[in-house]
C-alpha cells in the first residue's frame, strides 16, 4: 500500500456552511502499489472536528500503524493499518461497516469511518509537515515553530504529544505571523480548513467555488492572492473594494469564525510580502525565444490595452464577452497576468484548460483581444509570453 494525503474539496456545493465538511474535507487516499491502482479514499476528519491540511504520512517498519501529520490542526493521526484494511475489505465486498459505508463508494463521504481505529494526538508546535517514525515514536517537522513534534505510536501509549526546539529562533515578525494564521485551521469553525486549503502558498486550488459574496448559482474559479493588495478591487466581480476587506470577509463568511483583528492584519502583511516565482516557461533558449516573439504579438493583439503596468492589469472591471449564463454581460475584474503559468484553469468559470484555449477557443468576436486573424504559431508565441510572466 501507498498513501497520499490531500484536501478533498466539496466545490459542487454552495458555501452556505462549513460544518460536517460541507466545503472541505481532509483525506488520505490508499493506493494499491503492486497494481498501481486507486484503492480507496478515507476521511481523516470527525463529524464535528476537522483535521485540516494533512501533510506527511509514514508507516511503522512492521506495517502496523499509519501516521499522518495535520499541518492545519497541529496534530498527528495514528491509524491501525490492519483494522483500516479490514474495514476497506468489507466495504469492497458490500458489507456495511458504518451507518454510512456499505460500499467503497461510500467511504469518501464517511466522517466516522476511522472511529475506534485512529488516535489524534495534539502536538505543541505549529504546522507539522514531514513525518518519520523511529523506535516506536512518530516525529513531525513543525514548520512555523522550528521544532519537532513527538508522539508515541503504540496502542498502549496514551501520553499527549510533545515538541522540542531545533534552536533559539527569533520571534516571528508580522509577515511570518500572517503566514502562520493563513495556514492555521484555528481561524475556521471546527477546524475544517485553513485559508491555504483553497489558496495553497497563497495561490490557487484550481476549483470553482460558489461563494456567498455575489449570490448563489455562479461558481467562480479561485484567484491567486499574489499582488491582491496592489490590484483592487478584489474578487472576480469586484464585490470587495480591497483585499483588506476580502481577508476579513473571508474569515467571517468562508471560515465562519470571529477572530481578532490582529490576525487579519498579519495575513495582510503576509499577502503583501508574497513575491512571484520565476516562470519555468523561461527555461531553455527555445522557450525564451518564443516568449520574446510573443511580446510583440501581445501588443499587436491589444492585450496590453488592459493588461498593462507592473502587475499587467489596468485595475478595471470590463465585460470582454467571456461570461456565460448568469455572468453573460457582467463586467469582470481584469486579472494580473503575473504567475499566470501556475493559475490554470482560466477564465472566471475555469472552462479554459490552457492560455491557448483562452486566446483561440473562448474569444468570440475578438472582444478579449484581437486573436482571430493570428497564425497558429503567433498564438503559440503569445501564450508563451503570457506564461513567462
Amino acid at each position: 500500500r501507498a498513501y497520499a494525503t490531500h484536501v478533498l474539496g466539496r466545490y459542487q456545493l454552495p458555501t452556505t456552511q462549513v460544518e460536517r465538511g460541507w466545503m472541505n474535507t481532509n483525506a488520505v487516499t490508499v493506493i494499491d502499489a503492486a497494481r498501481r491502482a486507486y484503492a480507496a479514499t478515507v476521511l481523516l476528519d470527525e463529524v464535528d472536528a476537522g483535521a485540516a491540511n494533512p501533510w506527511g504520512a509514514a508507516c511503522t517498519p512492521d506495517g502496523a500503524w499509519l501516521c499522518v501529520a495535520h499541518a492545519g490542526t497541529h496534530e498527528v493521526s495514528i491509524i491501525d493499518r490492519a483494522a483500516l484494511d479490514e474495514r476497506l475489505g468489507k466495504a469492497a465486498a458490500g458489507v456495511r461497516v458504518t451507518e454510512v459505508s456499505a460500499a467503497l463508494a461510500d467511504v469518501p463521504n464517511d466522517l466516522a469511518f476511522l472511529t475506534g481505529i485512529r488516535r489524534r494526538v495534539a502536538l505543541r508546535g505549529n504546522g507539522p509537515r514531514g513525518v518519520c517514525i523511529v523506535e516506536g515514536k512518530v516525529y513531525a517537522a513543525e514548520y512555523f515553530t522550528d521544532s519537532v513534534g513527538v508522539a508515541g505510536v503504540a496502542a498502549a501509549s496514551r501520553a499527549g504529544g510533545s515538541s522540542f526546539p531545533l534552536g533559539e529562533g527569533a520571534p516571528p515578525d508580522a509577515v511570518r505571523r500572517g503566514e502562520m494564521h493563513f495556514n492555521d485551521a484555528a481561524l475556521c469553525f471546527q477546524a475544517w480548513q485553513s485559508c491555504a486549503s483553497c489558496h495553497p502558498d497563497g495561490r490557487v486550488d484550481g476549483l470553482n467555488w460558489d461563494l456567498m459574496n455575489d449570490g448563489l448559482g455562479n461558481p467562480r474559479n479561485t484567484k491567486s492572492l499574489l499582488f491582491a493588495h496592489a490590484t483592487p478591487p478584489s474578487m472576480i466581480t469586484g464585490v470587495r473594494a480591497s483585499a483588506e476587506q476580502a481577508v476579513r470577509a473571508g474569515i467571517t463568511h468562508i471560515q465562519f469564525a470571529v477572530r481578532p483583528e490582529e490576525e487579519a492584519a498579519a495575513i495582510d502583511a503576509y499577502l503583501k510580502a508574497m513575491q512571484p516565482v520565476p516562470s519555468p516557461f523561461l527555461a531553455g533558449e527555445a522557450r525564451r525565444a518564443a516568449a520574446e516573439r510573443g511580446r510583440a504579438v501581445f501588443e499587436k493583439a491589444g492585450c496590453a490595452d488592459c493588461h498593462s503596468g507592473p502587475h499587467l492589469t489596468d485595475l478595471r472591471l470590463v465585460d470582454v464577452g467571456t461570461g456565460r449564463e448568469r455572468d453573460a454581460g457582467v463586467a469582470l475584474d481584469t486579472p494580473t497576468l503575473r504567475e499566470a503559468w501556475r493559475t490554470a484553469p482560466y477564465l472566471s468559470d475555469g472552462r479554459a484548460e490552457s492560455i491557448r484555449d483562452v486566446l483561440a477557443v473562448h474569444n468570440a468576436g475578438d472582444r478579449h483581444g484581437k486573436t482571430s486573424n493570428l497564425r497558429p504559431e503567433d498564438i503559440d508565441d503569445l501564450a508563451a509570453f503570457i506564461l513567462s510572466r
